[in-house]
């Protein structure tokens, strides 16, 4: 899943007034970390942990890095798309740098498909994935033993996450046990 800063969607406003061309190219760039979390190159220095893609000529960059969703659904690697610009004298790099700084670990992120329907119909064409359901259903092993150990019905364990759950089912097995 793609998925945007606020920083960089402003980026790609910024460069759909002056070339609306290249935005398209890269956002068929960007389709490529739907496919694959390790596109592109990673960065050193301190931006260790961030990577980028090349469009066009060598001219422009997309900077991003990979991270996990941890609100109790499933892990899933997040490209979250941090910078997009000119690669001259490493600009974007130091723009980059700035942001970090700035947002820290927590950046408001928007969907690349959002993002391209945002963008206008000149985009219209480019393809992006859909956000995945969050929601995400209990194992039946989980359901069962929650319901029959712990006396929680489906309505319950539907407010709390997965992790949550098996928290719940550990904390009473471990208490059984010391009994």
């Amino acid at each position: 899943m793609v998925r945007l800063t606020e920083d960089a969607v402003a980026d790609l406003h910024r460069l759909g007034k002056k070339d609306p061309q290249i935005v398209r190219t890269v956002f068929k760039k960007m389709l490529l970390l739907e496919r694959s979390t390790n596109a592109g190159d990673p960065l050193l220095g301190a931006l260790i942990g961030f990577r980028k893609l090349v469009v066009g000529d060598r001219d422009w960059r997309i900077v991003w890095r990979v991270t996990a969703d941890t609100d109790g659904t499933p892990i899933r690697d997040i490209s979250e798309l941090w910078a997009v610009g000119v690669r001259s004298d490493s600009e974007i790099y130091e723009e980059l740098k700035a942001r970090v700084a700035r947002i820290g670990d927590d950046p408001k992120l928007q969907p690349l498909k959002d993002v391209i329907a945002q963008m206008g119909r000149l985009y219209g064409s480019v393809e992006a994935a859909a956000e995945p359901s969050r929601e995400s259903s209990v194992p039946d092993w989980l359901q069962a033993a929650l319901r029959d150990q712990l006396n929680l019905a489906p309505e319950e364990t539907s407010k709390i996450t997965e992790h949550q759950r098996q928290e719940l089912l550990m904390e009473h097995w471990s208490n059984r046990q010391t009994d």
